[in-house]
């Protein structure tokens, strides 16, 4: 279930950051709460493959080159990094908490 769930936080995030041209938030700086929320979701869903997810913050922005209306911004990817480490941080803590889970999958 999570790993379907997971599936699809993964396509809803390719959509959004290919989406030509999205409407600014009333609230100042709002996207990037939003940045950050969406890629915690990820972590929190996908911390246990982080090491092979890592990559998606910043190809996610760097797409937005190619999409009309849109732009690449390095605090956005920022955003994006500390957003999906806090969510694996909470995911491996909270999958962790009765278990001892590692944060290193050794197998």
């Amino acid at each position: 279930m999570k790993g379907i769930l997971l599936l699809y936080v993964l396509l809803l995030l390719l959509f959004l950051n290919v989406m030509p041209a999205v409407s600014s938030s009333p609230v100042p700086n709002g996207d990037k709460l939003v940045h950050l929320l969406e890629f915690s979701a990820l972590g929190i869903l996908g911390w246990r493959w982080w090491a092979y997810l890592l990559l998606l913050p910043f190809l996610l922005e760097s797409l937005q080159l190619f999409v009309p209306g849109r732009t690449f911004s390095f605090v956005d990817m920022g955003t994006n990094l500390i957003g999906f480490a806090l969510g694996v941080l909470l995911g491996w803590w909270y999958e962790g908490r009765n278990e001892g889970a590692p944060l290193l999958n050794e197998g």
